[in-house]
């Protein structure tokens, strides 16, 4: 009775003493549970800054590819946009150049009815003649001339091409740079035609007036010896 009694202990003291070495094993590893935690937060901020720098190349060298793709259109580009900016900026002149051409022309229209008008003036049998309206020849040439000149030929143009506007159908305002574009040009074409434009001379100044030199001061004479 006394061994089975002493086997029975025995047994139960191997398995606290099993059980306490669990228990201090677990205490060991549960104290190191916080430096643990940290260390696999620490590896899981590494993995991600590591999986967001490889996306973040990734994009980039993506990116990059995509812009040399694009860059090589762009000579051909650039080329065809000058051509089409210049074809505008020729176009303007011609249109400039044939509207000049056609008030050039208009203009000897206009003289022509003008000269036509005084010849239909009688000639003045004295100086108290008058026409039909009680006025004198002189005042007749000057209303006729008022009927004449750069608005009559500007109606003259307006007759033969009315309701002409540079720039219609062009719908300018559909985008910005539709008018940024036309006012760019004009405003070029516009210097071009200033730098072109003939400068007056400007008289010669006159030469500088010599001045005279100022008369001799006469010395006066001491008394006469007596």
């Amino acid at each position: 009775m006394p061994d089975q009694f002493s086997d029975e202990l025995t047994q139960r003291l191997r398995k606290a003493e099993e059980a306490a070495a669990y228990v201090e094993r677990l205490e060991t590893l549960a104290s190191e549970a916080p430096a643990l935690r940290e260390q696999v937060s620490i590896m899981q901020r590494i993995q991600e800054r590591e999986q967001h720098r490889s996306d973040a190349i990734e994009r980039a060298r993506y990116a990059l590819d995509a812009a040399n793709q694009a860059q090589e259109n762009l000579p051909e580009i650039i080329a065809s946009a000058a051509n089409l900016v210049n074809r505008l900026a020729e176009t303007l002149r011609e249109v400039d150049t044939f509207r000049r051409e056609a008030t050039a022309a208009l203009s000897v229209v206009d003289r022509m009815d003008y000269e036509d008008e005084l010849d239909e003036i009688p000639e003045p049998q004295d100086q108290d003649q008058v026409d039909g309206y009680g006025r004198d020849p002189q005042s007749t040439r000057m209303i006729i001339a008022a009927r004449h000149g750069s608005t009559r030929v500007r109606q003259m143009i307006d007759q033969l091409s009315p309701g002409f506007e540079v720039f219609a159908g062009c719908n300018l305002d559909a985008s910005p740079m539709r008018r940024e574009l036309t006012n760019m040009i004009m405003a070029q074409l516009a210097a071009a035609a200033e730098a072109n434009r003939p400068q007056p001379r400007r008289a010669a100044p006159p030469p500088p007036q010599m001045s005279e030199p100022p008369a001799p001061v006469a010395q006066e004479t001491g008394a006469s010896d007596v």
